[in-house]
């Protein structure tokens, strides 16, 4: 069952990582709304992963960075689809903060019971 929390968990944080990369250039009335949407999907689903059992959260951590690193590689146009401005540059830093969290999980250690205990 643990095995599936954890497909689960990187199926979700490559998700959580498509969609905020999709979305983070939408802006309303000049504030970017879609980065910050974006930003608190992202630390939401942490944290619940962390509240559920740390390793999920470096699971969810490691399929955020993975799709998110497949997206920055660049298209064989030459385009990219994170532009280096403001929005770009907080996506990207957000990125280093993701990779900080999930090795930090993986050390921690929670008191309560992981998913499927009973």
């Amino acid at each position: 069952m643990t095995v599936l929390f954890h497909a689960v968990a990187v199926l979700v944080g490559a998700a959580v990582s498509v969609a905020t990369v999709a979305v983070h250039r939408s802006e309303v009335l000049g504030v970017p709304v879609g980065l910050v949407v974006g930003l608190l999907a992202t630390f939401s689903a942490v944290w619940a992963m962390r509240e559920l059992q740390h390793r999920l959260a470096a699971t969810f951590a490691l399929g955020w960075v993975v799709a998110f690193g497949l997206a920055i590689l660049g298209q064989p146009e030459g385009d990219y689809v994170i532009a280096g401005d403001l929005p770009g540059y907080v996506l990207m830093a957000t990125a280093l903060v993701i990779v900080v969290l999930g090795v930090a999980s993986l050390g921690a250690q929670h008191s309560g019971p992981g998913p499927g205990a009973t």
